[in-house]
Protein backbone atom coordinates (compact mmCIF):
# COMPACT_ATOMS: atom_id res chain seq x y z
CA UNK A 1 0.00 0.00 0.00
CA UNK A 2 2.19 2.74 -1.31
CA UNK A 3 -0.33 5.44 -0.35
CA UNK A 4 -0.47 4.26 3.23
CA UNK A 5 -2.48 1.78 5.21
CA UNK A 6 -5.56 3.95 5.45
CA UNK A 7 -5.76 4.30 1.66
CA UNK A 8 -6.14 0.56 1.06
CA UNK A 9 -9.01 -1.81 1.50
CA UNK A 10 -10.12 -3.16 4.84
CA UNK A 11 -9.33 -6.66 3.56
CA UNK A 12 -5.73 -5.66 2.74
CA UNK A 13 -5.31 -3.89 6.06
CA UNK A 14 -6.48 -6.94 8.01
CA UNK A 15 -4.26 -9.24 5.95
CA UNK A 16 -1.27 -7.04 6.84
CA UNK A 17 -2.23 -7.02 10.51
CA UNK A 18 -2.42 -10.83 10.49
CA UNK A 19 0.89 -11.26 8.66
CA UNK A 20 4.05 -12.05 10.58
CA UNK A 21 6.14 -10.83 7.63
CA UNK A 22 6.01 -7.17 8.69
CA UNK A 23 5.88 -5.63 12.17
CA UNK A 24 3.27 -3.07 11.15
CA UNK A 25 0.40 -2.50 11.21
CA UNK A 26 -0.28 -3.72 14.70
CA UNK A 27 -2.02 -2.60 17.87
CA UNK A 28 -1.66 1.17 17.47
CA UNK A 29 -2.88 1.23 13.90
CA UNK A 30 -5.78 -1.07 14.76
CA UNK A 31 -6.72 1.12 17.73
CA UNK A 32 -6.62 4.23 15.51
CA UNK A 33 -8.77 2.56 12.86
CA UNK A 34 -11.24 1.44 15.53
CA UNK A 35 -11.41 4.99 16.85
CA UNK A 36 -11.94 6.33 13.33
CA UNK A 37 -14.79 3.85 12.81
CA UNK A 38 -16.30 4.99 16.11
CA UNK A 39 -16.17 8.62 15.01
CA UNK A 40 -17.69 7.63 11.66
CA UNK A 41 -20.65 6.08 13.48
CA UNK A 42 -21.18 9.34 15.32
CA UNK A 43 -21.01 11.25 12.03
CA UNK A 44 -23.66 8.91 10.64
CA UNK A 45 -25.96 9.50 13.60
CA UNK A 46 -25.52 13.27 13.34
CA UNK A 47 -26.24 13.18 9.60
CA UNK A 48 -29.43 11.18 10.15
CA UNK A 49 -30.50 13.60 12.88
CA UNK A 50 -29.78 16.59 10.62
CA UNK A 51 -32.15 15.17 8.01
CA UNK A 52 -34.90 15.03 10.60
CA UNK A 53 -34.07 18.33 12.30
CA UNK A 54 -31.96 20.68 10.19
CA UNK A 55 -29.45 22.55 12.31
CA UNK A 56 -29.40 20.01 15.12
CA UNK A 57 -26.07 18.35 15.85
CA UNK A 58 -24.29 20.27 13.07
CA UNK A 59 -21.39 21.14 15.36
CA UNK A 60 -21.21 17.57 16.60
CA UNK A 61 -21.14 16.31 13.01
CA UNK A 62 -18.20 18.57 12.24
CA UNK A 63 -16.37 17.40 15.38
CA UNK A 64 -17.01 13.73 14.56
CA UNK A 65 -15.68 14.23 11.04
CA UNK A 66 -12.53 15.97 12.33
CA UNK A 67 -11.90 13.17 14.83
CA UNK A 68 -12.47 10.55 12.14
CA UNK A 69 -9.90 12.24 9.86
CA UNK A 70 -7.40 12.65 12.73
CA UNK A 71 -7.68 9.02 13.77
CA UNK A 72 -7.44 7.80 10.19
CA UNK A 73 -4.21 9.77 9.77
CA UNK A 74 -2.93 8.22 13.01
CA UNK A 75 -3.32 4.73 11.46
CA UNK A 76 -0.40 5.50 9.16
CA UNK A 77 1.46 7.69 11.63
CA UNK A 78 1.54 4.93 14.22
CA UNK A 79 2.87 2.43 11.69
CA UNK A 80 5.55 4.89 10.54
CA UNK A 81 6.58 5.73 14.11
CA UNK A 82 6.95 2.09 15.09
CA UNK A 83 8.82 1.30 11.86
CA UNK A 84 11.22 4.20 12.59
CA UNK A 85 11.79 2.84 16.09
CA UNK A 86 12.61 -0.61 14.72
CA UNK A 87 14.95 0.91 12.12
CA UNK A 88 16.75 2.89 14.84
CA UNK A 89 17.16 -0.26 16.97
CA UNK A 90 18.52 -2.15 13.95
CA UNK A 91 20.97 0.67 13.14
CA UNK A 92 22.14 0.73 16.74
CA UNK A 93 22.85 -3.02 16.62
CA UNK A 94 25.00 -2.38 13.54
CA UNK A 95 27.15 0.16 15.37
CA UNK A 96 25.45 3.25 14.05
CA UNK A 97 24.27 6.07 16.29
CA UNK A 98 20.64 6.76 15.40
CA UNK A 99 18.35 9.05 17.35
CA UNK A 100 16.93 6.15 19.35
CA UNK A 101 15.55 8.43 22.04
CA UNK A 102 13.62 10.42 19.42
CA UNK A 103 12.32 7.23 17.82
CA UNK A 104 11.19 5.89 21.21
CA UNK A 105 9.49 9.19 22.01
CA UNK A 106 7.63 9.28 18.69
CA UNK A 107 6.57 5.64 18.97
CA UNK A 108 5.07 6.28 22.42
CA UNK A 109 3.56 9.70 21.70
CA UNK A 110 1.52 8.40 18.78
CA UNK A 111 -0.50 5.89 20.85
CA UNK A 112 -1.05 8.63 23.42
CA UNK A 113 -2.47 10.85 20.67
CA UNK A 114 -4.68 7.95 19.56
CA UNK A 115 -5.92 7.54 23.13
CA UNK A 116 -6.61 11.27 23.44
CA UNK A 117 -8.59 11.33 20.20
CA UNK A 118 -10.55 8.25 21.29
CA UNK A 119 -11.28 9.96 24.59
CA UNK A 120 -12.69 12.90 22.61
CA UNK A 121 -14.85 10.49 20.58
CA UNK A 122 -16.09 8.93 23.81
CA UNK A 123 -16.97 12.36 25.21
CA UNK A 124 -18.72 13.31 21.97
CA UNK A 125 -20.74 10.10 22.04
CA UNK A 126 -22.04 11.07 25.47
CA UNK A 127 -23.06 14.51 24.23
CA UNK A 128 -24.81 13.08 21.18
CA UNK A 129 -26.44 10.20 23.05
CA UNK A 130 -28.04 12.61 25.46
CA UNK A 131 -29.76 14.45 22.62
CA UNK A 132 -31.25 11.67 20.51
CA UNK A 133 -33.52 8.70 20.81
CA UNK A 134 -34.63 5.85 18.64
CA UNK A 135 -32.72 3.35 16.56
CA UNK A 136 -29.56 5.44 16.12
CA UNK A 137 -28.98 5.41 19.87
CA UNK A 138 -27.58 1.89 19.42
CA UNK A 139 -24.99 3.28 17.00
CA UNK A 140 -24.00 5.91 19.55
CA UNK A 141 -23.60 3.20 22.19
CA UNK A 142 -21.54 1.10 19.77
CA UNK A 143 -19.37 4.13 19.02
CA UNK A 144 -18.79 4.71 22.72
CA UNK A 145 -17.80 1.09 23.36
CA UNK A 146 -15.46 1.03 20.37
CA UNK A 147 -13.85 4.32 21.41
CA UNK A 148 -13.42 3.04 24.97
CA UNK A 149 -11.78 -0.16 23.74
CA UNK A 150 -9.51 1.68 21.30
CA UNK A 151 -8.43 4.12 24.03
CA UNK A 152 -7.65 1.26 26.37
CA UNK A 153 -5.69 -0.57 23.68
CA UNK A 154 -3.65 2.51 22.78
CA UNK A 155 -2.80 3.23 26.41
CA UNK A 156 -1.88 -0.41 26.96
CA UNK A 157 0.69 -0.16 24.17
CA UNK A 158 2.66 2.36 26.19
CA UNK A 159 2.10 0.66 29.53
CA UNK A 160 -0.41 3.13 30.93
CA UNK A 161 -3.45 2.17 32.95
CA UNK A 162 -6.82 3.22 31.67
CA UNK A 163 -8.46 5.86 33.83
Amino acid sequence: MADGLAAGSVRDFLARVASADEPVPAGGSVAALTGAASAALLALVCSVQLRKQPGSLAGELERAQRLQAELLALVDEDAAAFRAYLDAKRAQRHGQHPDLEGAVSHSTQTPLRIAAACSAVLELSGAIGGRIQGMTLGDVQAAAELARAAKSAALGLVGQDVA
